[in-house]
């Protein structure tokens, strides 16, 4: 079950599976898209054309309400589906340990949970000190048996005075013990820690990144493992950039060329997470209901998806209702989830997920919500 490297990895998978005819029905429907303006060129793409995930399809829930280790709102999640579990981030608190919430903010500790495929099961959770807020991360599968690596920022600065956000980029292996164990941290600057993870700086080099600009910043990852490659989100130059490399190059060395870059991304009022799936990226916004939330008909939620072609800049926004009977109701991640395509034994379809966190302040839950029709 290995997924293999390069493009022989990247023909077996995108040749299998991918008619993305889900179930009908859902618990909600998307609006129509809206075009909006491309955004410019920055430089020539190298991306194969790939399918894209329908907006107008209808959302379906992978789990909702399910407990992560803290009682903190969920950032992000990602799928590890060679073992069938989830990863979920989000800023550490523990209310016995002594520490209050505001120090962990500040300082970027955040708390990854294992929790089994439908997430029900707590099977673990590493502690990352100094790391950053956890808004957006990349799991990337090796093999059966063997915990994933994740890709995340590091280097955790509060220029708010009040959360800290990563200032650059690793790969970590996961190593959370069982959740029957004492829990274990992990700091991003203690050696022997740094060992333990077999943890790599994969910041990109801006002087390796097609346009201008000598300073990077804020730089966010994603796994797309269908097509075998990491995307980087950051800014540059005054706008919001993003750029594309061969996964198993990334993981070999330090990010040089990128196939594929894109300047003047489009940037959401209040970003909640993005991912890629072949030549598009996925862009996740919104915030908790406002006005009454699911008791009131007419507060639909400002949280919306926009698809954005790597190659061309169209890109296409529309609003989702996804689990709108949430209380609270979130947007939080991004992620693709590949799970077994019973057509094409040994293959994997995609799906599109996307995050809530709901529930009271103190007893924040993990809702995974997703689309899987292609077009």
């Amino acid at each position: 079950m290995r997924l293999g490297s390069g493009a022989a990895a990247t023909a077996a998978l995108t040749g299998a599976g991918l008619s993305g005819t889900g179930p009908a029905g859902g618990t909600a429907r998307a609006s129509e898209p809206s075009a909006v303006s491309p955004a410019p060129l920055a430089a020539p793409l190298a991306l194969p054309v790939s399918r894209a995930f329908d907006l107008a399809d209808p959302s379906d829930p992978v789990f909702m309400h399910r407990p992560a280790w803290c009682p903190t709102v969920m950032q992000s999640a990602g799928h590890d589906h060679l073992n069938n579990r989830w990863y979920v981030a989000q800023v550490m608190y523990n209310p016995g340990d002594g520490v209050p919430y505001a120090t962990r903010l500040k300082e970027g500790d955040i708390a990854v949970t294992a929790l089994g495929t439908d997430g029900a099961t707590k099977i673990g959770r590493m502690y990352l000190r100094g790391f950053g807020h956890g808004a957006q991360i990349g799991v990337e599968p090796t093999a059966v048996g063997r915990p994933p690596y994740l890709w995340i920022e590091y280097d955790a600065r509060a220029a708010d005075g009040r959360t800290g956000f990563g200032t650059k980029l690793c790969r970590i292996k996961y190593l959370g013990p069982p959740a029957d164990q004492p829990p274990r941290s992990f700091h991003w600057d203690d050696a022997a820690d740094r060992t333990a993870m077999d943890f790599k700086d994969r910041t990109p080099d801006p002087a390796k990144l097609p346009g201008t600009g000598s300073t990077l910043t804020s730089p966010r990852p994603v796994v797309d493992m269908h097509h075998r490659r990491v995307l980087v989100r950051f800014d540059r130059g005054g706008n919001q950039q993003c750029a594309v490399w061969d996964l198993d190059t990334a993981v070999a060395s330090p990010l040089g060329a990128p196939l594929a870059h894109r300047a003047g991304l489009y940037k959401p009022p209040v970003a909640q997470g993005f991912c890629l799936y072949g030549s598009f990226m996925y862009i996740y916004e919104g915030e908790a209901y406002k006005n009454g939330g699911p008791g009131d008909a007419d507060d639909t939620g400002n949280t919306y998806i926009t698809r954005f072609d790597l190659n061309t800049g169209a890109t296409e926004k529309a609003l989702t209702r996804a689990l709108k009977s949430l209380v609270f109701r979130e947007p939080e991640g991004m992620n693709i989830m590949l799970v077994p395509d019973a057509s094409a034994p040994g293959g994997y379809r995609p799906r599109l997920t996307f995050g809530f966190a709901s529930g009271a302040e103190g007893d924040r839950r993990a809702n995974i919500a997703y689309k899987d029709k292609l077009v």
